[in-house]
């Protein structure tokens, strides 16, 4: 189980910028957003990706980027026959 990302203000973001924006840290529980949210982590056995059937009937492949960078953080591939 590792961290891939972190949430804050309403959306995904990297490590990378993360730390630019709050330094390098493991406690990043204890920083607020702009929002006054506290810094949540992502882990790598955390469900970002959206699991309804139509949604994924039409988007197999769903990427997880980066709120700042645009960086592709993490991707979901469904197989065709989960969905049919």
């Amino acid at each position: 189980m590792k961290i891939i990302a972190y949430t804050y203000e309403a959306d995904y973001h990297c490590i990378d910028c993360t730390n630019k924006r709050f330094g390098a840290t493991p406690t990043y529980r204890i920083h607020r957003d702009n929002e006054g949210n506290l810094i949540d982590v992502v882990l790598s056995i955390d469900e970002w990706q959206e699991l309804d059937e139509s949604y994924l009937a039409e988007n197999p492949t769903q990427y997880l980027a980066c709120g700042d960078c645009h960086e592709i953080i993490d991707e979901y591939t469904i197989e065709s026959e989960a969905i049919a």
